[in-house]
């Protein structure tokens, strides 16, 4: 059954209960995490009850009032940023080629294989092989990636391409392909195709991608933790070595400043979208 068919099911007498087992799965998933993590950044020293007397807004003043906090925003911006462009405008030449071939050759098999694998194995196993291959100066320029933050930027382009590809990948395959054969029949090689074609009907398939790629990378920790130096650190990376330093309180108060960043960024995105065709934002029909 598809989303639609089950969404159209009737529960009877069963709807209340299933209705609020969902919204007790997501009280615990969600709503419980974020309120103790809230909690934490609010309370004056860890470990302490939340109340009238032990509430601050220390924590908040003083964690961005860290050097390497400002830091971290820039290269986290910069780096989920660049990776969302970049990844956009590569899924669609990559998702088309793959349609073509109807996504059943050896090729695309192999090509679908090798997008999924570096999504599939942890991060530390992918920020180990990028610091394998990079470590060395590459061939023919002398210098190497490691210790900058190319090298996380080279991680995040292989770990959340098929963040980017998947939705480009089905709006290819609900092309008209008469469309396309028309532009053929008219003289237009497979680059003009590409580029005057595909590309426009594909593209809000290509922003919703780039979109869910720069929320995903904004506040990622595995891959960076291994990759990051002096001056170059993530976000992710910086809450993490508040909270192993010794700092829960202005670890969770970064946390918390970091959810509320994505939070605006999805609904600016949202109130964006009413503009945009639908499925150019994920959460809007």
């Amino acid at each position: 059954l598809g989303a639609r068919s089950l969404a159209a099911l009737p529960l009877g007498s069963a709807r209340l209960a299933v209705e609020g087992l969902a919204w007790g799965v997501l009280a615990l998933m969600v709503a419980a995490p974020l309120t103790a993590l809230l909690a934490t950044s609010l309370v004056s020293v860890y470990g302490l009850p939340i109340s009238l007397s032990t509430l601050t807004l220390a924590h908040y003043r003083e964690v961005l009032a860290l050097d390497q906090v400002g830091r971290a925003f820039a290269n986290s911006l910069i780096l989920s940023g660049s990776a969302a462009a970049l990844l956009a405008l590569l899924a669609v030449p990559l998702a088309h080629a793959m349609a073509l071939s109807g996504g059943t050759g050896r090729i695309a098999r192999a090509v679908g294989v090798l997008v999924e694998l570096p999504h599939a194995v942890p991060g530390v196993v992918l920020g180990i092989g990028c610091i394998l291959l990079f470590l060395k100066p590459l061939p023919g320029l002398g210098v190497s990636l490691y210790g900058t933050l190319w090298i996380i930027l080279a991680a995040y382009l292989v770990r959340f391409l098929p963040l980017a590809l998947r939705p480009v990948q089905a709006a290819c395959a609900a092309l008209d392909p008469t469309v396309e054969e028309a532009a053929r029949a008219l003289g237009a090689g497979p680059l003009r195709r590409l580029v005057t074609v595909v590309a426009p009907l594909v593209a809000p398939a290509a922003a919703a991608g780039g979109l869910l790629v720069f929320l995903t990378a904004f506040n990622e920790l595995t891959v960076s933790i291994l990759l990051w130096s002096q001056g170059r650190e993530t976000l992710g990376v910086v809450v993490y070595a508040l909270e192993e330093g010794g700092s829960p309180t202005l670890g969770a108060a970064l946390g918390v400043i970091a959810i509320l960043v994505v939070l605006a960024a999805m609904l600016a995105a949202g109130r964006f979208g009413r503009r945009l065709p639908p499925g150019v934002v994920p959460w809007r029909s």
